[in-house]
């Protein structure tokens, strides 16, 4: 954001609207030649490029990080193994005093709480790379959800954008994503 406005101060010619709408609708508003840019954790596929007439340049991201948030009071220290947070977005954990939780947080007195998992609602690069990251680590993931920007989540609720799914987690005791 600061970029842009340092550009628009210095050629009062150029300005730059940024909007952060999501992959799926970002991708949507560039093919249809309604916005001049985007950004996306996921590269466009071959036939969404094939849809924009003037062309695409895609300029590659090289890292970028993805947090598993939640809330939990009087857990500050959680940890959870690929295996736990797997099982917890699947619906196989539902709650955080699981003992596949509490064997890998010794010391840590953990509530009888439902776990309520949290996801993007929209289409997101976010859930794109997310999720081919959990069918990498997971068989049973790849086999029963898969990837891509949108997916149909075994459990939970979904907020919009990365301020819905925030929102949610902080109103909801017990809630990851």
């Amino acid at each position: 954001q600061r970029w842009f406005q340092d550009l628009g101060n210095s050629d009062p010619n150029l300005q730059v609207d940024y909007q952060s709408v999501g992959s799926g609708a970002g991708v949507e508003r560039f093919s249809q030649e309604l916005v001049d840019f985007g950004a996306s954790d996921v590269a466009m596929k071959d036939e969404e490029i094939d849809k924009v007439g003037r062309g695409v340049i895609l300029l590659p991201m090289t890292a970028g990080s993805i947090v598993l948030a939640y809330n939990l009071p009087n857990a500050s220290n959680l940890k959870l193994s690929r295996e736990v947070y797997v099982d917890i977005l699947l619906g196989n954990i539902k709650k955080w005093n699981d003992p596949k939780i509490e064997a890998i947080n010794s010391g840590l007195t953990l509530p009888d709480t439902t776990i309520t998992v949290v996801y993007r609602s929209d289409g997101s690069g976010t859930t794109g790379v997310f999720t081919k990251h959990l069918s990498a680590i997971s068989p049973e993931w790849k086999k029963k959800v898969g990837e891509g920007k949108t997916v149909q989540w075994p459990v939970g609720v979904g907020g919009a954008k990365n301020d819905g799914v925030t929102a949610q987690i902080t109103q909801t005791e017990g809630a990851i994503g």
